[in-house]
């Protein structure tokens, strides 16, 4: 078996020369020269053999052996320069059979398990099989690097020519290459390879890896088409497995309603199928409460115990952490941040670094996109740039990271205000496996829609923006209706923060403060900090429009506008930002607190300046030192 650099060690122990070499250094350290040699030699022989016994590495040769000892420290000393002559003669020392048979029945005391298998595999061999070994140890000492590293062919006729077999000499096993191809393939986007003729009788395996690759491209014309086809064929080989793969693959594919297809379960449905109805649930056009989704949790737990149950095999660690990280959307959507990141925590913990893990990906864009979310942009940016985030990761799974990525940096540069730099930087490098709609960062009247509920709460905003709120009435409260009745509390909660500020206009100042402050315990702990903001400050405006006056109600708004304030900075929201010190200029007026009130226009004054700064600007250095990277990282994993 060749050895190539990260393959797995094989499962079959065959004598290679380099084991000869490798015995003879152990058998000189720890039985000839044993406790003579110092300590720093032995460091560097460890160093060495766990590298090599491993044999995860292309295997040394002789004389890089010899020269890895003669660079060793310490070579002044005497038992040193006798330990390297001695392992230089050990190829004319081990000249005929008899030599090299009383030589691997020699025990170290350490590294036992390799000499062990050494031994081992020694005794299995005939004379013949001895000899042979030993031929090729001459000529791999004398340079030949390809003696006695060809493949092992397995011959029942004449295997025993060799050695004395056993059972698990009369059959072979797959070998790794080939597995290591197809994974190279599928990472870096290859079109696969399959049996040209119709009698290969996985016909129908091979087309549903085909439409698996398509589907995870997005590329769902190409994936029904197929479909159809190994439907059939499925059916004609009476592949029942295969064939529910199949129809689980259909009711995932886009319907022209947009209504998602659930799936009823069967007894060869897969867990995971259950599991993926959850997230055609947490699609806002479904239409259906999130305790449904909550329901087929359950169903997906349940089902995946049975099915390891019933087929008695290991739970596997990836389809285990899907659960949880499912479980971790559902309840970040629910509102129930904290809940999540238990959840989201329990995938990073017991999932790899480096690895292209979905759920782990998963995990920390939804974690990143929730800091950025609430101003910390360095430390989301900071979180997907590091290479253990994405080292690994297919060419499938880079879109989804470089595209969260994309979306973090066009946040921070709409909260800025930076359009032109929006439309000169960020647009042109808009990768194209995203779904981006300008509403969901800018108020533009494109044609492009959102997913139900944003969309009505776009439209308020907009209406508001212009000074028209109350034509906004009816989309306002047909997203609380459907916000309230799915459970999506954090779009509900922003939905009453927007009905009290559209109350504002028609003087029911009492009835919107007390609709904000229903809500406000579960705006302070700060998992929405926009939202807390423009709570507050649509609470500070409550208070003043219902206070006819008064001193100490008036006084009563400062920490909500204070914290609005504090909030929309930490966001950079510099439009938000004067907006609020505006009014914190008035109230401090009229309460005759004038230092205060000329810090907040000092304060207001700096912010007018960032806003024409961040309009001006047509560069941002550290988006384009991002976004470097980001391509770097392509060209880097499309490079492998």
């Amino acid at each position: 078996m060749d050895y190539k650099p990260g393959s797995p060690p094989p499962r079959h122990n065959v004598l290679r020369p380099h084991h000869v070499d490798l015995f003879a250094m152990i058998l000189l350290a720890f039985k000839e020269f044993h406790g003579k040699l110092p300590q720093q030699f032995l460091l560097h022989i460890y160093r060495f053999l766990i590298v090599e016994v491993s044999e995860a590495v292309q295997p040394a040769t002789h004389q890089q052996i010899v020269d890895f000892l003669k660079g060793a420290p310490l070579m002044n000393n005497l038992n040193i320069q006798n330990y390297i002559l001695a392992f230089e003669s050990a190829p004319k020392q081990l000249i005929n059979v008899a030599q090299l048979t009383s030589f691997f029945h020699i025990s170290p005391i350490t590294v036992r398990l390799f000499c062990r298998r050494c031994h081992t595999g020694f005794s299995r061999l005939s004379f013949y099989g001895v000899m042979e070994l030993l031929k090729d140890y001459q000529s791999w000492c004398a340079g030949d690097a390809k003696a006695g590293y060809g493949p092992v062919e397995k011959d029942l006729l004449t295997g025993d020519i060799w050695l004395f077999t056993t059972m698990s000499d009369y059959g072979s096993t797959a070998h790794p290459q080939a597995f290591e191809a197809w994974e190279k393939g599928r990472d870096t986007g290859d079109d696969q390879m399959f049996h040209t003729n119709n009698d290969s009788r996985i016909r129908q395996n091979a087309l549903l890896n085909l439409i698996r690759m398509h589907y995870v491209r997005k590329e769902y014309g190409a994936a029904s088409k197929l479909l159809q086809e190994t439907i059939a064929v499925a059916r004609t080989c009476g592949d029942r497995v295969t064939l529910q793969h199949c129809i689980s693959m259909l009711h995932r594919l886009p319907t022209p309603t947009g209504v998602p297809v659930l799936n009823e379960i069967q007894p060869d449905l897969h867990p995971l199928e259950v599991l993926y109805d959850v997230a055609k649930l947490l699609q806002p056009r479904s239409g259906q409460p999130l305790t449904l989704a909550f329901e087929k949790v359950a169903q997906a737990t349940g089902l995946y115990n049975s099915w390891v149950d019933l087929r008695k095999i290991s739970p596997h660690d990836r389809e285990r952490l899907g659960l949880h990280a499912m479980q971790a959307v559902l309840w970040s959507t629910l509102g129930c941040h904290r809940l999540a990141k238990v959840e989201e925590s329990i995938v990073q913990v017991f999932s790899r670094w480096g690895d292209d893990d979905p759920n782990r990906l998963n995990s920390l864009l939804n974690q990143a996109h929730r800091m950025a979310r609430n101003g910390l942009y360095q430390d989301a940016l900071t979180l997907l740039v590091q290479p253990r985030t994405w080292r690994g990761l297919s060419l499938d799974l880079y879109q989804e990271w470089a595209n969260m990525i994309w979306h973090i940096l066009a946040l921070r540069v709409s909260r800025r205000g930076q359009r032109r730099l929006f439309h000169d930087f960020l647009l042109p490098r808009q990768p194209s496996s995203s779904t981006f709609a300008s509403k969901e960062y800018f108020f533009d009247d494109c044609t492009s829609s959102l997913p139900p509920m944003s969309d009505e709460l776009h439209q308020v905003m907009s209406a508001r923006r212009r000074g028209q709120a109350v034509t906004a009435i009816q989309p306002l409260l047909q997203s609380l209706w459907n916000s309230e009745f799915q459970g999506r509390f954090p779009l509900y909660r922003l939905g009453v923060i927007l009905l009290a500020d559209v109350g504002l206009e028609f003087g029911m100042s009492k009835h919107c403060q007390s609709l904000i402050e229903g809500i406000l315990p579960q705006l302070l702990p700060g998992h929405e900090i926009e939202h807390r903001a423009l709570a507050c400050y649509t609470l500070g405006r409550c208070i003043i429009a219902s206070s006819d006056t008064e001193l100490a109600e008036l006084r009563s708004a400062l920490p909500h506008l204070l914290m609005a304030e504090d909030d929309y900075v930490h966001l950079e929201m510099f439009e938000a930002v004067s907006d609020v010190q505006w009014l914190l200029m008035v109230v401090y007026h009229n309460l005759g607190m004038t230092t205060e009130g000329a810090a907040v226009y000092e304060r207001y004054n700096c912010t007018t300046a960032k806003i024409k700064m961040y309009e001006e600007s047509p560069m941002d250095e550290e988006a384009e030192s991002v976004w470097t990277l980001v391509t770097d990282v392509g060209a880097l994993l499309a490079g492998r």
